[in-house]
């Protein structure tokens, strides 16, 4: 009996692997150039479309002597390099992170490139020209031995913030926070709200809404000596350190900080990058700490299958085999050739299991890789892997070049109310029952950035029950019965219903609306505005009570979103104005 079940799932694991096959195809594809020799740490990279044209382009980081590289891609079919950063200025010194962001809600992607050498810079796209705009939006010049920089919106105002993570011994740098002020400038606001972290050597972060309250938490990996650090988000515009108490204190060789929900359970889980046995300070291998669903986590490393012995650097989660569920890739500094694997790759068998699987391709990974980033370059609904080499080789692109049957849908927002990329929005699939999660990122992994159009697997299933989009503002949109192999673009608001609100702690009516629409609620409202289609506010009042009459016969007719605060919650809900 024991050997027909070993026989079975022997025959189970090659059929899942043998739909995949990974194959470098950066040469052929245009990405001929490479970043330098860093001698440590490697480059960051982005996977981004940087031009809003629909296709995912490619950006790398670079050592001294070599300019930052961007890859515009053409048609979903070649790369070109072309030269985006002013030419006034020279910026070929070493840069460690590269991440597109709107920070300004424009509609365009603005550019922030780190360095642990000369300082941050902050680019302002400015029709299609990009503009250094550092000291104006008042982000200092010196060096702050920037590794990794990760953005979010730590207080749901609609205007991305960035926390800076700073790697340097010997000195009282610390990481920074600068909050975003709406009107183009950021303020540094670390120790104000409760980051106020002692020195360490951080390599980058990540926002995420760990216990699903509405509000982004923030994970920092720390190299050696001092524990990782989980901050919990108050609500009220201040952090408390939760390090300790949720279990992710964990002292190691921190290089990642990659999130997702591998077991699809709605919580957000964390997995760590690490150094091997006799060079990590003082846990070996890789972590994967599970989210209970109750403010702790659990180090699942062991039985999970994931704790890589090995010296660690990049790490995503992604469904290779649009199997539903989600697999797991791991660079590493090593070729191979001294007992050391020169990369992993972990099939998800779906019971909080992974299968290391050595049978999907990858076949010449040889090089010394650091970032690696998701993408989609020719929107054909499979992920290819982005990868920045060393020894100034030129960068992989692993495509999976296997047949898959499999369906997928891929899903990119559109913010109105919140920031305009939709970062911090959580998505939900659900197939018969079965539901899928992904939460948006801008600044992930190690030094990365994912492309910000996310992919679900669907395995055989043709059509998704629903597709749901809780964004940062509070607004959710739900679409049901979703065609399958298709590009998604959900506008916020765009399927939020006329007739419902968040919840039944206040009533507004009616809607539509001609003239007056009256609100009331349990406890005293204390702001209400709407917001047109374009974000911008159409009318804004601070009751402070728990009954009122708007007069909104002055608006134009169309769509408005409704934004109510009551004891500091938001509630959200559409109006139309007849």
């Amino acid at each position: 009996m024991r050997f027909f079940l070993l026989f079975w799932m022997l025959v189970l694991l090659q059929g899942i692997n043998a739909q995949l096959n990974f194959e470098d195809r950066a040469n052929l594809l245009g990405l001929t150039n490479h970043t330098g020799t860093s001698g440590f740490g490697g480059y960051g990279v982005s996977f981004v479309d940087f031009d809003d044209d629909g296709l995912d382009d490619i950006t790398m980081a670079s050592g001294n002597g070599e300019p930052v590289r961007f890859y515009k891609n053409f048609d979903g079919f070649v790369f070109a390099e072309v030269f985006l950063l002013p030419t006034s200025s020279s910026f070929d010194y070493r840069t460690r992170s590269v991440t597109w962001v709107d920070f300004d809600n424009d509609g365009d992607k603005d550019f922030f490139l780190t360095s642990d050498t000369n300082g941050n810079r902050l680019f302002q796209n400015q029709n299609g020209v990009l503009t250094d705009i550092t000291v104006i939006a008042g982000f200092p010049l010196e060096n702050l031995f920037t590794y990794g920089a990760s953005w979010g919106d730590i207080d749901n105002d609609g205007c991305l913030d960035v926390y800076l993570s700073n790697r340097i011994g010997g000195t009282n740098i610390t990481n920074y926070l600068f909050k975003n002020n709406c009107d183009g400038t950021f303020s540094e606001v670390t120790e104000a709200i409760g980051l106020a972290n002692l020195p360490a050597l951080s390599f980058c972060s990540g926002f995420f809404d760990f216990n699903n309250d509405g509000w982004l938490d923030l994970y920092v990996a720390n190299d050696k000596f001092k524990p990782n650090y989980l901050y919990k988000n108050n609500g009220d515009g201040t952090f408390s350190d939760v390090s300790t108490a949720s279990g992710t204190d964990i002292v190691m060789d921190a290089m990642s900080v990659t999130i997702d929900d591998f077991n699809a359970d709605g919580y957000y889980d964390i997995f760590l990058t690490n150094t091997p046995v006799g060079v990590s300070t003082p846990v070996p291998g890789s972590v994967l700490f599970k989210n209970n669903g109750d403010e702790t986590f659990t180090n699942i490393s062991s039985s999970s299958g994931t704790n890589l012995d090995s010296f660690s650097w990049g790490s995503s989660f992604l469904d290779a085999d649009k199997d539903t569920d989600l697999d797991l890739y791991i660079n590493t500094q090593y070729t191979g050739d001294n007992g050391y694997p020169s990369y992993a790759f972990y099939e998800n068998l779906g019971d909080e299991t992974f299968h290391s699987a050595n049978d999907v391709g990858f076949t010449t990974n040889v090089y010394r890789s650091y970032s690696c980033a998701l993408g989609d370059y020719n929107n054909d609904g499979n992920l290819e892997l982005l990868v920045n080499n060393d020894i100034e080789n030129i960068p992989s692109l692993w495509e999976n070049m296997a047949l898959n049957t499999n369906n997928y849908i891929s899903i990119a927002l559109r913010g109105i109310v919140s920031n305009a990329d939709g970062i911090a929005s959580k998505i939900e699939i659900s197939i018969n029952g079965d539901k899928q999660f992904r939460h948006v990122m801008c600044g992930e992994g190690y030094l990365s950035q994912n492309s910000l159009v996310e992919h679900f697997g669907l395995g055989s299933s043709s059509v998704i029950d629903h597709v749901k989009v809780t964004w940062p503002s509070g607004i959710v949109d739900v679409i049901n019965n979703v065609t399958a192999n298709q590009k998604l673009i959900i506008t916020e608001g765009s399927a939020l219903s006329v007739n419902g609100v968040s919840n039944d702690s206040f009533q507004f009516f009616p809607n539509p609306v001609k003239n007056t629409l009256t609100l009331t609620a349990q406890n005293t409202i204390d702001y209400i505005i709407l917001y047109n289609t374009l974000g911008q506010i159409a009318f804004y009042t601070e009751p402070n009570t728990t009954h009122t009459e708007l007069d909104l016969s002055a608006l134009q007719r169309g769509t408005y979103f409704l934004k109510v605060t009551i004891a500091n919650g938001n509630k959200m809900a559409r109006v139309i104005k007849q």
